[in-house]
């Protein structure tokens, strides 16, 4: 008898190496290190989604709730308000009824936008006063994804959100109740 072992009975399986390939073995460790570092997290598909206008001002992003928004025009010159607060544009005619405009880099705080810039006026969705807002731009409605953690109270920047889970920036999401209050005389929420 000599020192040789039998062959093992039954199929044999090649090297996985040979029959995968090294590239393909590293695309699926890749996969897996990826969906094991992604356990315990919300799927962006559970976490809340807002349905938002999202707009630009300068160098910053904000959502405005879709819901409060009538239209979206061309913005048009207004007629000044003397003694206006500064974010306070003036007063336009839109559908046959005086909307006050506010310009909203100004109600942020963010710097205001040359008068003769191109812009967008966001309608809101009420009446007494009825309200446009100046933006740089309307860029899109979009489902965002609503990042975890608690509004402000009474701030006019109510949360974060991102336009899609690649979104890496990010938006501010706006609270147009706290946002209008100090030119209505709204009373703060409790």
């Amino acid at each position: 008898m000599t020192g040789t072992l039998p062959a093992p009975a039954g199929p044999t399986r090649p090297d996985a190496e040979s029959a995968l390939g090294a590239a393909r073995i590293e695309a699926l460790l890749d996969a897996r290190s990826r969906a094991l570092a992604e356990r315990g997290r919300a799927p962006a598909e559970a976490r809340a989604r807002r349905r938002v206008l999202l707009c630009r001002i300068g160098a910053e992003r904000v959502g405005l709730p879709l819901d409060a928004v009538a239209e979206v025009a061309p913005y048009r010159p207004c007629t000044p308000v003397p003694g206006a607060p500064p974010a306070l544009i003036g007063l336009s005619g839109r559908g046959g009824a005086l909307l006050s405009v506010l310009d909203l880099a100004t109600a942020l705080a963010l710097p205001a936008p040359a008068a003769d810039a191109p812009a967008h006026l966001v309608v809101l969705r009420r009446d007494n006063p009825r309200i446009g807002l100046r933006v740089e731009r309307a860029l899109a409605v979009l489902d965002a994804l609503v990042d975890d953690g608690p509004a402000p109270p009474g701030r006019p920047v109510a949360g974060h959100a991102r336009a899609d889970a690649e979104d890496a920036e990010g938006f501010a999401l706006l609270d147009l109740r706290a946002l209008l209050q100090p030119f209505l005389g709204i009373a703060p929420r409790a």
